[in-house]
């Protein structure tokens, strides 16, 4: 890894020079914006994630990085194979594959990332990051398997409002066809932003049943295509006598819901409950 001022004549040219692009898109297509412009040489130059600079960028695999400084563009574009996150930044437990979907192309947290044997990997969320994180060399033996055959699929779409936009819910394109709905974890939280039903799980649960069901309606599915649920929550049995909510906007419970006690969720101490659920678009 290049530090301080290695190859200060090389970087000095690259910088008069405006860093010409290694690859440009095609057809004049504007470029992606990789991992939410965030500078990918941070993650090892300063340890922890910071977001870059428009006027700091550099276009490579028809994506565009961005970077906190003249210097770590510089280090980037010496070695942009050392310096990108695996898989041109998607998430690399989707490119490895998970249990509700093939592998996929999804979005990633800069916050949710490790560094490997001197790679870096991105994940979708933090939690995906501790899934992803149980068995890491299996995940990115797989995934570099993958992603041959992941790289040419469509690209992750980001739903909007009234979806959360963090964690944001997705639609992504699996291999072997069809289409997933992942939803972000939904709390009880109002369109106002505004907290539901504080020290009361039936109230909230309501809310969070209420925005996953708006959250799917975006992408065209409604609770009967729901696959997967995931919830965290402070109080099991207290959840648990609110089935009829859960049926009412999650579907039949089966074998891939799963509920998970949390002394506290990390959205602080009023909340009780939170939700992420996948539903399937075929």
């Amino acid at each position: 890894m290049f530090v301080g001022s290695a190859r200060p004549l090389f970087f000095a040219a690259l910088l008069g020079l405006g860093l010409a692009t290694v690859s440009a898109p095609v057809g004049g297509e504007e470029p992606r914006l990789a991992i939410s412009g965030y500078d990918p040489v941070a993650y090892f130059t300063d340890g922890h994630p910071i977001a870059g600079k428009p006027e700091f960028s550099f276009d490579w695999h028809q994506s565009r990085w961005l970077f906190a400084s003249a210097e770590h563009r510089a280090l980037f574009a010496a070695d942009p194979e050392h310096y990108a996150p695996q898989y041109d930044g998607y998430c690399s437990m989707g490119v490895a594959g998970v249990s509700f979907a093939a592998p996929h192309k999804d979005t990633v947290d800069p916050e949710a990332w490790a560094i490997v044997d001197g790679k870096l990997y991105l994940t979708h969320t933090v939690r995906s990051l501790e899934r992803w994180r149980q068995n890491t060399a299996e995940n990115i033996k797989r995934a570099d398997q993958n992603w041959s055959q992941v790289a040419g699929q469509a690209e992750p779409v980001v739903l909007g409002p009234p979806c959360r936009d963090r964690p944001p819910s997705v639609v992504v394109s699996v291999s072997g066809g069809g289409r997933r709905v992942l939803v972000g974890g939904q709390l009880a939280l109002d369109t106002s932003g505004q907290l539901v039903g504080k020290g009361e799980m039936r109230s909230q649960l309501d809310q969070v049943g209420k925005n996953i069901e708006a959250c799917l309606a975006v992408a065209g599915a409604k609770a009967s295509d729901i696959i997967l649920t995931r919830a965290l929550v402070t109080d099991p049995e207290a959840f648990a006598k609110n089935a009829d909510l859960r049926a009412r906007y999650l579907g039949p419970e089966a074998a891939t819901a799963s509920v998970t006690a949390a002394p506290q969720l990390t959205a602080g101490p009023d909340f009780l409950v939170e939700i992420e659920a996948v539903a399937a678009l075929e």
